[in-house]
């Protein structure tokens, strides 16, 4: 653990929040939580070169990446090179300051959409430079978390939903030591379509195949092992919605699945060998899409529109009948996928910021 988290429990190991590496292919790692988490860390991918280490994200927090620098040097002696992040999503790029510390002269990059994203208050929740007053404040917000998870726990009737809130709530304590003093940067370099780290044995090609989950993700393909890294535009057990593109979503679905890979590393979530969650979930979006479209044609609100909506068939698919994974999969998906095709129906823009909108 980084720090303490004082009030409280931390995180059991049964509760799955620390990440554990899963080697993926020769000289490739993916840096996963078992299971899914309330508030998620997202994936680290680690990519062993001739003279170095590539990193695909950087952790969701100070306290994770320090947790990650570890996990690294227990993998490999070789230093990081260079840190490709995937979109501005906070648990992919806010471990990068810890990182840099480590590998002072590691290259940081991402596609120009996020590059600026990170370096605009609008859409991250901590400042460029460390400041007392919004730490202490978000330390505060923090707390809220875990009281309010507290009392969720004591108010439920399912042993199930029990079960969640109580690990949430060591969860968010965890969270609160792990964020404390955290800024965010933006990176060093930036990319329109595409960038490459040569390398003989482990080349690495990142790209943009268009706005999805977020305006910039960046897909990291590695040819010679044929692993391909998604970012949030593959995200399991279910998908994350806010703020995306459903349309072109599946575009860049469609594009993924031309790639002739043997392991997928998504998100969130463990390695995938397939491409069966990819037809699932472009079939969610575009299910929701049809559903959307004719009832925001009608003049419907938003809120009419999310009551009309039927989704017990893909939440079935999703995550079964755990009336836990339930709560997340309408909360993290399908409130804010239906927000996004809502915008879309209606010609609206859709704006990257913290609240998904």
């Amino acid at each position: 653990m980084a720090g303490p988290a004082p009030g409280g429990e931390l995180p059991r190991p049964e509760d799955g929040v620390l990440q554990q590496p899963v080697k993926v292919a020769p000289g490739v790692w993916a840096l996963t939580q078992p299971r899914f988490q309330v508030q998620p860390v997202g994936n680290v991918t680690v990519i062993e070169q001739s003279d170095g280490l590539v990193l695909v994200d950087a952790g969701g927090s100070p306290g994770s990446a320090r947790r990650i620098v570890q996990l690294v040097r227990g993998l490999s002696r070789k230093p990081v090179k260079a840190v490709i992040v995937t979109h501005w999503h906070g648990d992919h790029p806010q471990g990068l300051s810890e990182i840099l510390k480590a590998w002072p002269d590691a290259r940081t990059i991402a596609t120009r959409a996020t590059q600026a994203h990170l370096r605009a208050p609008e859409t991250m929740n901590t400042p460029a430079a460390f400041d007392p007053a919004s730490n202490t404040a978000f330390q505060t917000r923090t707390q809220g978390f875990v009281d309010y998870a507290r009392r969720m726990a004591d108010a439920a009737t399912l042993p199930q939903e029990r079960a969640g809130w109580e690990a949430s709530a060591r969860l968010f304590r965890q969270y609160g030591a792990d964020m404390d003093g955290a800024v965010t940067l933006t990176t060093g370099e930036a990319f329109d379509e595409r960038l490459s780290i040569p390398d003989r044995t482990a080349p690495v090609e990142a790209r943009f195949l268009g706005r999805a989950n977020t305006d910039g993700d960046a897909v990291v393909w590695l040819p010679r092992q044929k692993v391909l890294i998604t970012g949030d535009i593959v995200v399991s057990p279910f998908p994350f919605g806010y703020g995306s593109y459903p349309a072109e979503w599946i575009a860049v679905l469609d594009r993924l699945r031309a790639y002739d890979f043997r392991v997928l590393v998504p998100g969130h979530g463990p390695p995938q060998r397939d491409g069966a969650y990819l037809e699932r979930l472009s079939a969610a979006i575009a299910e929701i899409r049809a559903q959307v479209g004719p009832l925001a044609a009608q003049g419907l609100t938003l809120e009419a529109v999310r009551a009309r909506i039927d989704t017990r068939g893909q939440m079935a698919r999703f995550v079964g009948a755990d009336p836990w994974m339930q709560r997340w999969f309408r909360e993290y998906w399908v409130s804010p996928i239906v927000a996004s095709a809502y915008k879309e129906a209606k010609g609206e823009p859709i704006v990257q910021s913290l609240e998904g909108g």
